[in-house]
């Protein structure tokens, strides 16, 4: 008999199995180390990827609960600031409120592994009276769909009490995050790190930096000082709407109250002179405000987006939109001392005037001429000369005498499919986002989810007027527990459609793509009057992204389809592969990819308050006999609706 891999000889015996897991339980953090643990065991996953080790297994224990910013384990934080780093501490941005955390953390504990190791995460909810999921953003599942973290698509939700082990390979690389999706639970704090790395010599810009260490990462979440709840629906005659009281940069930062600052710590990133790094940027957003990063006295060069490497491209800021992730190269050459990291929030964030602070510091400094801390730059943060150069320009804002760069500027560095630039798509999609406002008569006549806008109209999310709704059990694991009258009819188009030609429906909203076939999408807003460019991510794939823009006077979205029936367009001759695109507002984006990664795959704005309220759709991509089996003893859910005797 063929021996059998310790892990999956153990995983038949529960007992035995939680004994040799613990063998590759890995640490609550890595992010906060100065160097990677050389000196740890060696099973430590967050380490230097050489491309000849085996993979390793790297398991991780997670707990989500209720919790506090500046709990007890804080001490006297921030009149001591030693104690705002004690362990448990969370500060935020010094305002105290309740959140959600994992392991007491914020963010959560970081996952760095290198390609082709095999995650395991162990989730217990503790959280009082509420269920959760977790979506490992950016990593495709490929052969284990199961564990992509969609309530109601892949997964039945964990309920209190209950432990979920997700088990995935990490089969593609790149700076990727992971985060509830049950919810609005990744608003009060459930959300982290995740980095798939490759050998340095693997990387096309491997020659441009010098280090790629854990503790550099630029996490950006936008925060509330109440709970993302409390703005759902939203209220009407005190603070209404849902924008962003404040941004953190790795969970830290201060705020205002009155007019005194929270002089809780700000995030700190340190280099030394002369070397080059690899910064990680996580734009882990859920409002409808982006965010513009800049460094005081250095410029970036952007490397890769959404984990796919592109040629060098040197800027001064960039923008960046929730769900988006850049990686940036920074050479600390300028004098040696302290500089500031610059965030401040874009579109309804502007009258707001929302922005954060962080620090980059040269450490082991040998010259008495340090370069001080400037004064509190404000909102408005350092002057932009006239070649000042930003990445990802809001309503993608390039044109000729223009310094903005958009993400159709940037170039793949891996050679593009020759059917992506030169075929003919055998499916055009027309995906046209909006808002259905209520009136007070049609409001009151149905239970119809929905939020408050700024404006305090009460809004619902649509694609093609549909507002999707959960089905009552999995589509992956359970589709033949959903009854097929609550999915949404398919017009003669192949998409589903509201029935009876009728403006406004909520259903399940699925698409059901050919494994393989060659998928054009416009992405297309139909709300230009909101000045918001939707955020769409797409799970289980990545896409190319072919072009984007506002529409032209006079032209309208089924124009642009109709000529790209017969015409194929790509504005570069190496478009950039992402997961994440921000739609211009009343515009559109254009993205092109053949799946190959069978399953049900959710494709939604990333906007929080949207996609709770019905902004997204579900792509079946191939037939239930391309899909894995079932894991074994995989949870079940659904309604109980038994029939009735009433004789």
């Amino acid at each position: 008999m063929l021996p059998c891999v310790l892990l999956a000889c153990a995983i038949g015996v529960a007992s035995a199995t939680s004994v040799l897991l613990n063998s590759y339980l890995q640490p609550n953090d890595d992010i906060d180390r100065n160097t990677y643990l050389l000196n740890a065991k060696s099973n430590n996953c967050a380490r230097i990827c050489n491309g000849t080790e085996a993979p390793k297994i790297c398991y991780y224990q997670w707990t989500i609960e209720n919790y506090v910013t500046l709990s007890e384990a804080c001490d006297n934080c921030p009149l001591n600031v030693t104690a705002c780093y004690n362990a448990q501490c969370i500060t935020a941005d010094g305002y105290e409120r309740s959140i959600l955390s994992v392991n007491r953390k914020l963010p959560g504990p970081s996952i760095e592994v290198c390609l082709r190791d095999r995650v395991i995460v162990d989730i217990t909810n503790n959280m009082a009276g509420r269920t959760t999921s977790i979506h490992w953003h950016g990593v495709f599942q490929k052969g284990s769909q199961y564990m992509d973290g969609v309530p109601m698509v892949t997964q039945c939700t964990i309920h209190e009490g209950d432990t979920l082990r997700y088990d995935f390979i990490a089969n593609n690389e790149g700076t990727h995050f992971w985060h509830s999706h049950d919810g609005l639970q990744k608003l009060d704090g459930v959300t982290g790190n995740l980095v798939v790395r490759v050998p340095k010599n693997f990387d096309p810009n491997g020659q441009l930096y010098d280090f790629d260490l854990p503790e550099h990462k630029i996490f950006i979440s936008d925060w509330l000082h109440l709970s993302a709840d409390d703005h759902f629906p939203g209220l009407r005659a005190t603070n209404p709407g849902q924008d962003a009281n404040s941004f953190l940069i790795n969970g830290r930062g201060r705020t205002l109250i009155g007019t005194q600052s929270t002089n809780t710590p700000y995030a700190q990133i340190n280099v030394q002179w002369g070397r080059r790094y690899r910064l990680r940027i996580v734009g882990s957003l859920c409002t409808v405000c982006p965010t513009q990063l800049t460094i005081d006295g250095h410029k970036i060069t952007v490397i890769a987006t959404d984990g796919n490497s592109v040629a060098p491209a040197r800027v001064d800021s960039l923008i960046i939109y929730s769900g988006e992730r850049y990686d940036v190269v920074l050479e600390a050459t300028n004098t040696e001392g302290s500089y500031w990291i610059h965030l401040k929030g874009l579109v309804t964030c502007v009258g707001s005037r929302v922005y954060q602070l962080g620090v980059l510091q040269y450490e082991n400094t040998t010259t008495n001429k340090l370069h001080a801390l400037t004064p509190d730059p404000g909102y408005d943060g350092f002057p932009q000369p006239a070649s000042y150069r930003v990445l990802n320009p809001e309503n993608a804002s390039c044109s000729i005498g223009s310094t903005g760069l958009c993400v159709t500027q940037l170039a793949n560095s891996d050679p593009v499919p020759r059917d992506i630039l030169t075929q003919l798509p055998d499916i055009n999609y027309l995906l046209q986002f909006g808002f259905k406002i209520f009136d007070s008569r049609s409001f009151f006549k149905a239970y119809d989810r929905y939020f408050v806008s700024p404006f305090l109209d009460l809004v619902s999310s649509t694609v093609n007027n549909i507002s999707s709704v959960s089905p009552p059990s999995p589509l992956l694991s359970q589709r033949g527990d959903v009854p097929d009258d609550v999915l949404c009819p398919t017009g003669a188009d192949g998409l589903p459609q509201c029935p009876g030609g009728n403006s406004y429906c909520t259903c399940v909203h699925v698409i059901k793509i050919k494994l393989g076939a060659l998928v054009q999408i416009i992405l297309s807003d139909q709300t230009p009057k909101s000045g918001l460019n939707h955020p769409f991510h797409l799970h289980g794939h990545a896409f190319y992204v072919l072009g984007m823009g506002q529409y032209a006077a006079g032209q309208t979205a089924q124009d642009l389809l109709n000529s790209l029936k017969s015409n194929v367009s790509s504005v570069s001759p190496a478009p950039v592969l992402k997961d994440t695109i921000a739609v211009p507002s009343g515009g559109y984006a254009i993205i092109k990819f053949r799946p190959k990664n069978p399953g049900y795959w959710f494709l939604h704005c990333h906007f929080l308050y949207h996609v709770a309220t019905g902004m997204s759709v579900v792509l079946q991509v191939g037939e239930t006999s391309d899909y894995p089996p079932t894991p074994d003893g995989f949870p079940k859910c659904g309604s109980f609706t038994p029939p009735v005797n009433t004789n």
